[in-house]
């Protein structure tokens, strides 16, 4: 929203320049339509739901499996151990192969699977519609346990000694722990919990509709604040919570006491934001551009990359990579000094 505490407010004025030749851009191309990426134990694996596949490379992108027999509707994959676990929502199934991409097993799990996750040994997958996830033991490829909620989302994460699940859809409850104990909480106007993050003992929680990011200590709130609406992505640097916008080209830099710090106007809109290298890099959509922030020295490098820029991850401390879907193109852009 536009509510911003105007007196806490430091507007600040950037620099905006071109791509920067200490930056370096390289391109791999694939073929169009792949939406969803992941990156685990230097493996990438690229998901297509139609015309069903899913794309293995290695961190300097060669291709080394194009799996596509056995696929119904691909919605997510990771790498893990020499194998890809693959969440096929028809099939109600997580799909095993090998990254040269024979087929291994299928795993039966709950109806229409979509986010897959890896955690300290384990394989997570959420299932929509009824309202659960799964943990897979990725050496013995069994179910271990299945945690069943109220309702579904595709958003959870798993931190060192618990699941955080995200009750997107619902108005009642805004996120559940499970661990020894679980325990439900709701967040009072926050709406569509997106992202959840932990640190030094107190948790952050974004809602995307209404741009609320509310600090919680022991699930309880200390503070929140009011940002700009569709708040798609969140990222904790040494002194700032820096949160993203699809609707306001801005990126709002909130220190740990929940006051706004700054506020960067950007060329565009962006729904990614990573923390590199004492820079902040933010992604957009359309029309597909790579925002290298540096908020030290006030100023944005653009990189203009493919059509539908989706997804970018970090491969190393200074080298990211984002998917362009329907161009069908890979950008390995390795931040310069």
């Amino acid at each position: 929203m536009r509510r911003f505490l105007a007196k806490l407010l430091l507007l600040s004025f950037f620099t905006f320049s071109s791509f920067s030749y200490a930056n370096s851009v390289k391109i791999t191309h694939i073929e169009a339509g792949y939406t969803r990426a992941s990156y685990n134990d230097e493996i990438i694996c690229l998901v297509r739901s139609q015309s069903p596949s899913v794309l293995v490379l290695n961190k300097n992108g060669k291709t080394i499996s194009n799996i596509t027999v056995g696929l119904s509707y691909p919605v997510s994959a990771i790498y893990k151990a020499g194998m890809v676990f693959i969440s096929d929502y028809y099939k109600s199934s997580v799909m095993v192969y090998t990254m040269f991409g024979r087929f291994v097993k299928r795993i039966d799990v709950g109806s229409h699977p979509t986010t897959i996750k890896s955690f300290d040994g384990k394989i997570y997958v959420s299932c929509s519609k009824d309202s659960s996830v799964y943990e897979i033991d990725y050496q013995t490829l069994l179910v271990r346990k299945k945690y069943s909620f109220k309702s579904a989302s595709p958003y959870f994460e798993v931190l060192d000694d618990k699941l955080v699940y995200l009750y997107f859809f619902d108005s009642d409850k805004s996120y559940e722990i499970v661990s020894e104990n679980r325990v439900e909480v709701k967040v009072d106007n926050l709406k569509n919990p997106v992202k959840y993050i932990e640190k030094n003992g107190v948790s952050f929680l974004l809602g995307y509709t209404d741009g609320m990011l509310v600090c919680l200590k022991n699930n309880r709130e200390m503070w929140r604040i009011n940002l700009p609406d569709f708040a798609r992505d969140m990222v904790l640097t040494e002194n700032y919570i820096v949160v993203t916008s699809l609707l306001e080209p801005i990126a709002s830099l909130v220190t740990y006491t929940g006051e706004i710090a700054q506020k960067i106007i950007l060329p565009n809109v962006s729904h990614r934001v990573l923390n590199m290298k004492e820079k902040l890099v933010f992604l957009n959509h359309l029309p597909g551009e790579v925002y290298i922030v540096d908020p030290e020295e006030n100023s944005i490098e653009t990189i203009n990359v493919g059509t539908y820029a989706l997804e970018m991850f970090k491969i190393s401390e200074s080298e990211v990579v984002v998917l362009c879907s329907d161009s069908g193109e890979l950008y390995f852009i390795s931040l310069g000094e």
